[in-house]
C-alpha cells in the first residue's frame, strides 16, 4: 500500500482531536492561564509576526555574514585600550558619574532597535502553523506559539525567560498542545510544530528583544485596554522604583573626582564579547559585563546589586501603565520620575490631557521638580514629606509640649500627638488640637498633666506653631492636612503594582544580563498582566 501524500492547504481539518485534560483545564477556576491561551486573539498579533520573521531572516543573514568575516588583525597592541584604562573609561561613561542634567546616557533605558534591511513581509499572511517561505534554512518555529509560551508562563506566574519555557514545554504537555507544539519523539526529524529546543528559544527572545517587537507587544496590549474600555483613565498617577537582583557580580572601581579625592565605586566587571584566546591583547572593545548593574541603598545598612526598574500607573485602579529599566540603578530615585513621565506621554499621549496629578515617595519632595512638571506638563507633584534630616524642634514651645518631629506634629508631655487643624495666616500660625479618646472626648479630660497644661480648656488643648519654628513646611501644602493624608494614601498602590509585576509574573532575581534583556523582562511581564486583565470578570 502506497503512503498517502500530505498536501498542504488552507481548508479546515474535518477531525479535531480533544484530549482528556482539555475540558478539565478549561472548566478549572485555577487554570486561566489556559483559557486565555485556547482563546487567545492572534489575529491582533498579526504585524509583530511580520516584524518578528523580518527579524529573524535578518538575524540569520548577519550571522551567516559574521562567519565569513575574517577579524582585522592590522591594528597595533600598544594603542589597544587595557583593562584598566577599560574600567575607568566605563565607570565615567555612567549616568550616576555625569556632572550636569544633561547626561549622554539617558536616565531611563532607551533600547537601539536592530532595523531589518530587506522587504518587509505582508502580516496578513501570516498565521498560526503558517510561516513565511524565505529561500534556504529550515522553515522557522510559529511566531504565534513561541509568543503564547513566553506569554503563557508569565500567566502561570513563572519568570518569561527561555529556560522556564522549555522546562514548562516539554513537562507540560497540555500548556505544550494549547500552545500549539507537538513533543518530538526519539526517531522524529525536524519539524516546525515540534517543542523548540533551548537554543531555538534564547534565539526567539534575543529576536525579539533586538527588534523591539517586546516592547510593541506591551504597548499594543496597554492601548487596546485604553481603548475598549479594561482600563479607566484617571486623573492620577503613581510612580516608584523598584530593585531585581542582578545576575552578576561586581568590584570595587577607585577613581579620583573633580577635586582630586580618591574615592570608590561598585560597578560590574569589564569584559568583551568574543572568544579570542587572549582577551587582554585583542582588538575586540571592553564593556560592562551587566550594564545597568549597580549598587541600590535602601537604607545606610540594606544595600542590594541589581537592575532598577521604574513603574508607574493608576493608583486607584491599581494598573501599571509602564515599567521602565534605569540606565544605571545607583541613579538616585527622585532623577527618574520626570523623564519615565516623559516617555509615557509620547507613547501613550491620549492619557496625558487627562493626568492632572502624580504622587511619589519622599525621593521627589523637590521644588524644582514640582514646578518643572507643573511647567511642562501642567502636572501637580505630591511627594510624601521628606524632613530633610531636621532634628525634633524642643526649645521656644508652648506650655505642656515635649517637642515637635520634623513632620510638624507637636508631641504633648503626655505622649499625645496633637491633630492639626488649620492655618491662620493673618498671624502665620499652624493650628493644632488635642486628639479623642475611644469615647470621643479629648484626652485632655484624664490627663494627669492637664492642671498644668490647660487647666480651664473643656474642649482640651489647643495651641499654635508660628511658620517660622517649621520654616521647613510649606503652608500652602502642610503634610499635617487631613486632603493632602488623604490623596497620598493612594500611593501605597504603586507597591501592588510592582507586587503583580515581580511576584505573581516573573521573579525578582534576573537570569540575563544587561539592560536590554531587564527592559525586555519588564515588557514581558507586563503584557501578559494587560493580556490577563481582558479576561477578567
Amino acid at each position: 500500500m502506497f503512503p498517502i501524500p500530505l498536501i498542504e492547504s488552507s481548508q479546515l481539518p474535518l477531525i479535531q482531536l480533544v484530549a482528556d485534560d482539555h475540558r478539565v483545564l478549561l472548566e478549572s477556576p485555577d487554570a486561566e492561564w489556559y483559557r486565555i491561551l485556547y482563546d487567545f486573539p492572534w489575529g491582533l498579533y498579526r504585524p509583530f509576526a511580520a516584524q518578528y520573521y523580518d527579524a529573524l531572516y535578518q538575524f540569520n543573514l548577519d550571522a551567516a555574514e559574521k562567519r565569513q568575516t575574517k577579524r582585522n588583525e592590522q591594528q597595533e597592541v600598544e594603542e589597544r585600550e587595557s583593562r584598566e584604562q577599560a574600567r575607568q573609561r566605563l565607570l565615567f561613561e555612567r549616568t550616576t558619574m555625569q556632572g550636569s542634567e544633561q547626561t549622554a546616557v539617558p536616565i531611563i533605558y532607551q533600547g537601539k532597535v536592530v532595523e531589518p534591511k530587506l522587504p518587509p513581509i505582508d502580516p496578513n499572511t501570516v498565521a498560526p502553523g503558517v510561516v513565511p517561505d524565505r529561500f534556504g534554512g529550515k522553515k522557522p518555529k510559529c511566531f504565534f506559539a513561541l509568543l503564547k509560551s513566553f506569554l503563557g508562563v508569565s500567566l502561570m506566574g513563572f519568570p518569561p525567560e527561555p529556560k522556564t519555557v522549555r522546562l514548562l514545554l516539554s513537562t507540560n504537555p497540555s500548556f505544550a498542545r494549547v500552545c500549539g507544539f507537538a513533543p518530538k519523539h526519539a526517531l522524529d526529524g525536524y519539524s516546525y510544530q515540534h517543542v523548540p529546543s533551548l537554543r531555538k528559544l534564547e534565539q526567539f527572545d534575543q529576536v525579539m528583544t533586538g527588534a523591539g517587537v517586546w516592547d510593541a507587544i506591551k504597548l499594543e496590549t496597554v492601548k487596546r485596554n485604553l481603548e475598549t474600555g479594561v482600563i479607566r483613565q484617571e486623573d492620577e498617577l503613581v510612580a516608584d522604583t523598584t530593585h531585581y537582583h542582578a545576575y552578576s557580580s561586581f568590584e570595587t572601581v577607585t577613581y579620583r573626582d573633580d577635586t582630586g579625592q580618591e574615592r570608590r565605586k561598585s560597578q560590574s566587571k569589564p569584559t568583551k564579547r568574543c572568544r579570542c584566546p587572549d582577551r587582554e591583547t585583542c582588538e575586540h572593545p571592553w564593556e560592562l559585563a551587566d550594564d545597568g548593574a549597580g549598587t541600590i541603598v535602601k537604607s545606610d545598612n540594606k544595600m542590594y546589586w541589581g537592575h532598577k526598574a521604574s513603574v508607574i500607573g493608576y493608583p486607584r485602579q491599581g494598573i501599571p501603565l509602564d515599567a521602565a529599566a534605569v540606565s544605571d540603578a545607583a541613579t538616585f530615585d527622585g532623577k527618574t520620575l520626570y523623564p519615565h513621565i516623559e516617555k509615557l506621554f509620547n507613547t501613550l499621549p491620549e492619557i496625558q490631557p487627562e493626568v492632572k496629578r502624580v504622587l511619589y515617595d519622599s525621593a521627589c519632595d523637590d521644588q524644582a521638580l514640582k514646578e518643572k512638571l507643573y511647567a511642562d506638563f501642567g502636572i501637580e507633584l505630591k511627594a510624601s514629606f521628606n524632613p530633610r534630616r531636621k532634628r525634633p524642634v524642643t526649645d521656644g514651645l508652648p506650655r505642656g509640649m515635649k517637642r515637635i518631629t520634623p513632620s510638624g506634629s507637636p508631641i504633648c508631655v503626655a505622649d499625645h500627638e496633637m491633630e492639626y487643624q488649620g492655618i491662620r495666616y493673618e498671624t502665620e500660625q499652624f493650628i493644632y488640637a488635642a486628639p479623642k479618646d475611644a469615647d470621643g472626648l479629648p484626652v485632655c479630660s484624664s490627663c494627669a498633666h492637664k492642671p498644668d497644661c490647660c487647666p480651664t480648656a473643656r474642649d482640651g488643648r489647643t495651641t499654635t506653631i508660628g511658620f517660622d519654628v517649621l520654616p521647613h513646611i510649606d503652608p500652602s501644602d502642610p503634610p499635617m492636612a487631613k486632603r493632602f493624608k488623604a490623596i497620598m494614601s493612594r500611593r501605597p498602590s504603586v507597591e501592588r503594582m510592582i507586587k503583580q509585576l515581580k511576584c505573581d509574573r516573573s521573579d525578582d532575581r534576573l537570569s540575563k544580563r544587561g539592560n536590554g534583556s531587564f527592559q525586555a523582562y519588564l515588557d514581558k511581564t507586563l503584557a501578559a498582566f494587560h493580556v490577563l486583565l481582558r479576561f477578567l470578570p
